[in-house]
């Protein structure tokens, strides 16, 4: 009998390492990405960046810093997931793993680690999401990426961190420690705010740099470049802490980590030159300033770069107001933009030692201008209104004289929104007097005939309320207290 042996069946190649991980990483990826706690850190990040852009003028540059921190609660929410991912993937010891992945806790880890790109490009996808809306809102200046793209990166480490502690530290608890120290990194640097401006101090050794946020953005100095390749260092590092093992990758990747965070770090850290400063200010102030101007109307607009969409806005504020002025009032005024966050440090109160308003106030006392700043309050029609109304009578920041008062309030309230809280006040307690006068002015068809031609004597701040009212003829409320005001509204 002859017995022949049959050729033996082909077998497929033993899949390497690195597969098996990404295979891991995808089964991981996309379990932390439907995990509801997720879910909550995502609502969460989106509320807060929603609020916080609400408030806020749609200026692209801060945008991109505001896109980055909002993302906190879900790097928190991330930390917590890839924790549990860890518990889960250890089974009960390094001895008796999981049936399913017979590999050591090292590149069990290391799935769950890589797999932290899926909750990362979540959070980008939620940056882009929250980019549309800003853009349907009229934005000016540009986005920088560098600074909005902190915020994936810091939830890549803020999982890996939790990846790690409970790699090391395998406790129930360990994931909601991981959050307490993300927490502790965020709080644990001084953030001196004497020297924005002049030093880049050790709150940028924190993973996520917090915002300036009454600083304008170019003038900020934040070396965002610098900081993303810190951060990513920092994630590197948690990352191969966590999936420490014998294999030459991970001593790759946890050394590339070390250089990136101990080269890039204090790099990004100093004082700024003068000479920097200098030429920082040169391009936003004075007569070789990188401005856009415009004329609408006989009054000039001037925008600082990148802010030339906001020159149509100011202009639609302060028409009416010029409108209603008499017509040699408003004759060669320049409306100018700063970089100031609040114009009241333009007329000549303290600088608060910060090294970018002394420029700007010099700069404006030579010229006959009304100040625009870069942040919202001056961005808004209403502060471009009141601006305007003040240089129109030629009083600033406003009329201290009583009859003043009420030609100034008249001006203004031209601007719906400033006369809406004119109307708030008549009726809330302590109504102030110009107020009243001028709500019962608002029933005179002929007040503005009644104004022009006695404007001159109006806005002279030696006329009292009393020669005001009998020009106008409203009446002049009594019962106010030393202050001009009435604690109920006006009688």
């Amino acid at each position: 009998m002859t017995v022949t042996a049959a050729p033996p069946a082909a077998v497929g190649a033993s899949p390497t390492l690195v597969s098996v991980v990404l295979a891991l990483a995808g089964l991981e990826g996309r379990k932390m990405l439907t995990h509801p706690v997720t879910w909550l850190g995502a609502l969460g990040a989106t509320g807060m960046a929603v609020f916080e852009l609400r408030e806020q003028a749609p200026v692209l540059n801060r945008v991109s810093v505001t896109l980055a921190w909002t993302m906190l609660p879900l790097a928190a929410a991330t930390a917590l997931v890839a924790g549990w991912a860890v518990l889960r993937t250890r089974g009960r010891t390094d001895a008796h793993p999981p049936a399913i992945m017979p590999l050591g806790i090292g590149p069990r880890v290391g799935g769950v680690v890589v797999g932290l790109w899926f909750p990362a490009v979540a959070t980008f996808a939620i940056q882009l999401g929250l980019l549309v809306w800003v853009m349907t809102r009229d934005p000016v200046t540009s986005m920088v990426w560098t600074e909005a793209l902190a915020g994936p990166v810091h939830v890549l480490f803020a999982g890996a961190l939790g990846a790690a502690l409970t790699r090391w530290l395998p406790h129930p608890s360990t994931p909601l420690f991981a959050v307490l120290v993300l927490v502790g990194l965020m709080i644990a640097f001084p953030y001196d705010q004497s020297n924005w401006g002049r030093e880049i101090g050790l709150e940028w050794m924190s993973p996520l740099a917090r915002p300036q946020d009454i600083i304008p953005y170019e003038v900020a100095f934040r070396p965002a470049g610098l900081h993303l390749g810190y951060l990513a260092g920092l994630g590197l590092i948690a990352a191969g802490i966590a999936m420490l093992s014998r294999h030459r990758a991970v001593w790759i990747v946890l050394g590339l980590g070390v250089i990136a965070a101990a080269t890039l770090g204090p790099a990004q850290l100093g004082q700024i030159e003068e000479s920097r400063r200098v030429e920082t200010m040169s391009r936003l102030v004075g007569d070789q300033a990188d401005l856009t101007c415009e004329n609408h109307d006989g009054v000039v607009y001037c925008a600082m770069p990148g802010y030339e969409g906001w020159i149509d806005e100011w202009a639609a504020a302060a028409k009416p107001i010029l409108e209603a002025a008499p017509p040699d009032a408003a004759d060669g005024i320049e409306i100018r933009q700063y970089p100031v966050h609040t114009t009241f440090l333009l007329d000549g109160n303290d600088y608060n030692n910060w090294w970018w308003i002394e420029p700007a106030y010099q700069d404006y006392i030579s010229r006959d201008v009304v100040p625009v700043g870069s942040i919202w309050s001056n961005y808004s029609s209403s502060s471009v209104a009141m601006d305007a109304t003040s240089k129109v009578m030629g009083c600033e920041p406003a009329c201290d004289g009583q009859s003043q008062q009420v030609a100034y309030l008249w001006l203004a309230s031209h601007h719906p929104e400033i006369r809406l809280i004119v109307e708030g006040n008549v009726s809330s307690d302590g109504a102030p007097l110009a107020d009243c006068m001028v709500a019962e002015l608002w029933s005179k068809p002929e007040a503005e005939q009644l104004i022009r031609p006695n404007w001159g004597f109006l806005s002279n701040s030696e006329t009292s309320y009393e020669e005001a009212a009998e020009i106008l003829g409203v009446s002049v409320p009594i019962g106010y207290d030393e202050n001009g005001r009435f604690q109920n509204g006006c009688p």
